[in-house]
């Protein structure tokens, strides 16, 4: 390679170590995103179970008014019994009792599974707190893994950085700029091989996707010192030395 070409090929190797990190790095960000995204599906659950576990307990506060409403109702009724002057009169408050006594046996019948309810949803609820807490430690779990990892790679991405902008300032501007595009696209890959796929014939393959390279890109390589391109994948091809 000349020297344009073997310059490039030595930022790569700078690339490719910052791209590793990187991936990393980024795999460590969506691992904390997942958790906490989690752990917000969590609270939310929770929240809600919370309002609806409120909601019947105001229910059944009411249907408690409503039952000492009637057994208050009730006693009237004992008491207007005792003073009934005819059959008919007794008759009737009799019934307007047994009427208020049953719909107070409903309603008392109706806070019962009410009050289960309310005691199922609290043990529900102590289920969902001991998975909050679970969902908790893996959010902070992969925080610390985040951040120990930025601190731990920190001074080998800034070696790492100032090798590369030091290699470049020996690249021209245009040229740089294309290697950069390629590198984004690539995971810092930027360049691959041309490699022959039979020794007895000429035939060559881009290394990085497999496709065809034409012959006149092979013999441009080989006399002068100019990028030359992978029609399929856009990575910047070189020959490997000969050994």
């Amino acid at each position: 390679m000349g020297e344009t070409l073997n310059g490039l090929h030595q930022l790569q190797t700078f690339e490719i170590k910052l791209a590793a990190i990187r991936r990393t790095q980024l795999a460590k960000q969506r691992r904390v995103e997942v958790c906490r995204s989690r752990y917000e599906k969590i609270e939310q659950e929770l929240e809600g179970q919370r309002r609806q576990n409120l909601e019947r307990k105001a229910r059944l506060d009411a249907l408690g008014l409503d039952v000492a409403a009637r057994e208050e109702t009730v006693n009237k009724h004992r008491q207007a019994l005792a003073k009934a002057r005819t059959n008919k009169e007794y008759a009737a408050i009799l019934s307007a009792m047994n009427t208020e006594k049953a719909d107070n046996t409903k309603i008392e019948n109706t806070m019962l599974e009410m009050m289960e309810e309310i005691q199922a949803q609290k043990d529900a609820l102590a289920e969902v707190e001991a998975e909050k807490a679970k969902r908790f430690e893996e959010v902070s779990s992969a925080e610390e893994q985040l951040q120990a990892f930025d601190a731990e790679s920190k001074p080998k991405r800034s070696e790492l950085e100032s090798a590369r902008d030091e290699g470049a300032l020996r690249i021209a501007p245009s040229t740089l700029l294309t290697f950069n595009r390629a590198a984004m696209r690539h995971e810092g890959e930027a360049m691959v091989p041309i490699q022959k796929v039979h020794p007895k014939r000429d035939g060559f393959v881009c290394s990085g996707c497999n496709m065809s390279i034409a012959l006149e890109v092979v013999n441009v390589l080989q006399t002068r010192d100019e990028i030359q391109f992978c029609g399929a994948c856009g990575r910047i091809l070189f020959l490997e030395a000969r050994g």
